[in-house]
């Protein structure tokens, strides 16, 4: 096979699974296990994508505008985007347990300094653009992640999926900023 053959070959696969992609929502809304599944499935196309992103580049091996449209970069960007969702996504379960100890320590102020000191990378970093960028619509009881290069392709997740993220943040913003526990600014 040529390598203009196996380039369009690959192209076509990249249609194919952005057209499988939108499919996958319900409604308005994408779920996470099915996000996961999609990864799963195309992780092969992402090394593929990723590997031949610059294609087309005035410079060579580097990305510039003349090769951030192309088929590649984009389902690499698409890709790596859904990727982190998915791993934010993944502390759920830890922002759940972290949201009952918070329950019993409130009222403890070393316990509490604590407990934000624990916490302090997933609520000022890990977190901050979910916080930040407003990815959660109160209003439409949604969650809206910002992948840049992607505005013809909305995901937006049911709010209620993410619960336990929205709820920790909003309880660990409203304590750290103003705490002891945040460290001060220098302008």
């Amino acid at each position: 096979m040529t390598p203009e053959n196996q380039k369009k070959l690959y192209r076509r696969e990249i249609e194919e699974a952005i057209e499988t992609l939108k499919n996958l929502r319900k409604d308005i809304f994408y779920n996470v296990p099915k996000l996961s599944w999609w990864l799963l499935h195309y992780e092969e196309l992402y090394h593929y994508a990723f590997d031949n992103r610059h294609n087309g580049s005035c410079f060579e091996g580097m990305g510039c505008s003349c090769s951030w449209n192309n088929p590649e970069s984009r389902f690499s960007d698409i890709y790596s985007a859904l990727k982190e969702i998915v791993d934010l996504y993944h502390y759920e379960k830890y922002f759940k347990s972290e949201l009952e100890t918070l329950k019993n320590i409130r009222n403890d102020y070393p316990a509490l300094m604590q407990w934000l000191k624990k916490n302090e990378k997933q609520g000022s970093e890990d977190f901050l653009l979910f916080w930040i960028e407003e990815w959660h619509n109160p209003e439409e009881a949604s969650v809206n992640p910002i992948i840049l290069n992607w505005s013809d392709l909305e995901i937006k997740f049911n709010a209620e999926e993410w619960k336990y993220t929205i709820e920790f943040l909003e309880e660990f913003n409203a304590i750290y900023w103003t705490s002891d526990a945040c460290p001060p600014i220098s302008i």
